[in-house]
């Protein structure tokens, strides 16, 4: 029998490699506590591991890192796919299946803000569906505080601000 520690990384990589997209943290940590496979201090280990043997690689996005499986991840999982029980992979496409609409709400949406030269901050705020583009849109704000703002409220408001923007520019 394998050691659960690499169950843990095969399962992880079969599951970003199954989705339809990346995913968070959050979400990654949320199907080990669901299935009651091992607690969140443990799914963190796992996935710090695999990020940092490159099998799988982090973007951040305003406090929140979504991954994605790389090739090196591929590779490896070809050869230990037999690590990943025919019951993990069911446990993976019903975890899938059931947080499918939920998933790509959360990962549609991207705010970050970085430094601009000159002062200030440069906010970049995306919207995507189905792996397209609907909106991408950097503001400058003059603070931290108004660069934060702006990454939550678009995460919370974005349907009315694309709405309004668009009444606006279809007048």
């Amino acid at each position: 029998m394998a050691e659960p520690a690499l169950i843990y990384k095969m399962t992880v990589l079969s599951l970003l490699e199954r989705s339809d997209g990346p995913l968070s943290n959050t979400q990654i940590t949320e199907f080990f506590q669901e299935t009651n496979y091992t607690g969140f201090f443990t799914a963190q280990e796992i996935i710090h591991d695999l990020e940092d043997a490159k099998l799988i690689t982090g973007e951040e996005s305003h406090n929140r890192t979504l991954y994605v499986i790389t090739s090196e991840g591929k590779n490896t999982l070809d050869l230990l796919s037999d690590r990943v029980t025919p019951s993990i992979q069911k446990d993976i496409v019903d975890y899938l299946t059931r947080h499918k609409l939920a998933i790509k709400a959360e990962n549609s949406l991207k705010a970050v803000y970085d430094r601009a030269e000159g002062g200030g901050f440069i906010v970049h705020l995306t919207l995507e569906a189905d792996r397209h583009m609907i909106m991408d849109l950097n503001v400058h704000v003059t603070s931290r505080e108004q660069a934060e703002a702006f990454c939550y409220n678009w995460k919370v408001h974005y349907e009315d601000v694309y709405g309004a923007l668009l009444d606006q520019l279809v007048q």
